[in-house]
């Protein structure tokens, strides 16, 4: 039996885990689900649902917004992003105040839940029983183990996991 599936206007479970996709496109309006994961952020809150995220999701977030100051800048020097990296140690500093805004505005729209000693073994079951990359098998097993099952994510490798639910706007 694989995860239940749900699209963005069926029944909410009390308790939702934001994966990093999710978060993304929420904070991001250039993204390509931009509207749709605002709306069901916006019906979370109306609804009175517990939106929780993990360390993780806001590691993700930073990344993609510093990746993404890198890539920019690689693309007016004609420079591979992990070369700009190395060579222009400003980029990721200046990078920081929108990494910083946007985890501040995530934090309030989010309870953030804490990993626990066992989660390894969990992450790594996880990574066997149904092929998981380990972002994704931690982000499951963190809400997992704090009592949550059901997801908002646009990575649709969720979905193979038994016994959890998965909100997601994709068809």
């Amino acid at each position: 039996m694989a995860a239940e599936k749900r699209n963005f206007h069926e029944a909410l479970e009390p308790v939702v885990s934001w994966d990093a996709t999710f978060a993304i496109a929420r904070l991001t309006n250039t993204e390509r689900y931009h509207p749709e994961c605002l709306a069901f952020e916006k019906r979370l809150q109306v609804e009175s649902v517990l939106s929780v995220v993990n360390e993780l999701v806001h590691n993700e977030l930073a990344f993609f917004i510093v990746k993404a100051a890198l890539a920019k800048e690689g693309r007016v020097t004609g420079e591979h992003w992990l070369d700009v990296k190395r060579n222009r140690l400003d980029v990721i500093p200046a990078a920081m105040l929108e990494v910083e805004a946007k985890q501040i505005a995530l934090d309030r729209m989010t309870l953030k839940i804490p990993f626990s000693e066992t989660l390894t073994a969990h992450v790594r079951q996880l990574m066997r029983d149904y092929s998981l990359l380990p972002t994704d098998a931690y982000h499951i097993a963190i809400a997992l183990e704090a009592g949550i099952n059901a997801f908002v994510s646009l990575d649709e490798d969720f979905l193979r996991v038994n016994g959890i639910i998965v909100y997601t706007c994709i068809p």
